[in-house]
């Protein structure tokens, strides 16, 4: 039996919080859907507690083999000519299936669809609300975009967030290729921005998610999580799609060496200033402009000026100059 939309769960030692998120796909007012949950080599009680859905979900148990790779397995084992995805401790908006399943109908030739969402902070119990997309003047909202004006946006900034905003067409997965399982973080942006090559977006400005963040998700990690960030840059720009669009090369140069300057200053900040100093000329080797030479020695002369006064044991009235 045929569905029009597929939503791909992957969860990994998720007891305490899959089963929310399963009723939350089961309440959507969108009704012609399956849910695939992968189960990940979960060690706790997660199969018990899918178990209490019986057929109203298809449940795949595999050896634990990361996140990516989950989620790969869920869309090729899957049928709908859309793909959601939603991970394992998230919760969307009872409409959320039909506001962009809607949209992307009006759009045929709109791939690919995100919206905004509230994140809530699991170790303080509380909302709060996290406007995604206040801070780029380029994006356009309920209405699509252009795949160079989206990809520019995403270089500067991930606007899409999370794997739980998404839905996009089966079609356009296959072409771009699925979750790149070498990748432990970033993941969903590099698969976001290969997305971005091929299609137009449609940029739903409605708030159609609640996203959990816990104390022990990866990108708690900040500067292994710059560094993902730094490495899917690098992929790109050896990759043929932007062979193939050389306009596009210089922003993605251009924010390879700003990812670099932040990657510097978290390492200096955390006592490693022989690496961030190898960041900062890396930076700088990156992207070849009198803007970025002036970019390097301020960080430089900045940075050079904390270790001289640290070695004659003054102290500094800011962390940062």
């Amino acid at each position: 039996m045929s569905v029009t939309l597929s939503i791909v769960i992957p969860v990994y030692n998720g007891a305490g919080f899959i089963a929310e998120t399963v009723k939350a796909c089961l309440n959507q007012t969108y009704r012609d859907f399956e849910v695939v949950v992968v189960n990940d080599g979960s060690k706790d009680n997660t199969a018990a507690e899918l178990a209490q859905f019986g057929d109203a979900i298809r449940v795949i148990s595999i050896p634990n083999g990361g996140v990516s790779n989950a989620r790969n397995v869920g869309v090729r084992a899957s049928r709908g000519e859309f793909v959601a995805f939603l991970d394992a401790d998230d919760i969307w908006n009872p409409d959320k299936l039909e506001r962009h399943l809607a949209a992307m109908q009006q759009f045929p030739d709109v791939g690919f669809s995100c919206s905004n969402y509230k994140v809530r902070y699991q170790s303080v119990d509380a909302s709060v609300h996290f406007d995604q997309f206040a801070n780029d003047p380029q994006l356009v909202f309920d209405q699509p975009m252009a795949g160079d004006t989206v990809f520019q946006v995403l270089i500067r900034c991930n606007f899409v967030g999370t794997c739980s905003n998404v839905i996009a067409r089966r079609a356009l997965l296959e072409e771009a290729g699925l979750f790149d399982t070498s990748l432990r973080q970033a993941e969903d942006y590099d698969l976001w921005l290969r997305c971005a090559l091929r299609t137009r977006f449609l940029v739903v400005s409605e708030v159609l998610l609640v996203k959990v963040t816990h104390e022990t998700n990866l990108t708690n990690n900040l500067v292994e999580t710059w560094q993902y960030h730094e490495k899917v840059l690098t992929m790109l720009l050896t990759g043929a799609a932007i062979a193939q669009r050389p306009h596009l090369r210089g922003a993605v140069l251009h924010e390879l060496s700003e990812v670099r300057y932040i990657i510097g200053n978290r390492l200096f900040n955390r006592g490693q200033p022989g690496a961030a100093f190898q960041y900062f000329f890396a930076a700088l080797r990156s992207h070849w402009s009198l803007s970025n030479v002036a970019t390097f020695a301020g960080h430089v002369s900045r940075k050079s000026l904390r270790l001289l006064l640290e070695t004659l044991k003054l102290r500094t009235p800011y962390r940062e100059f």
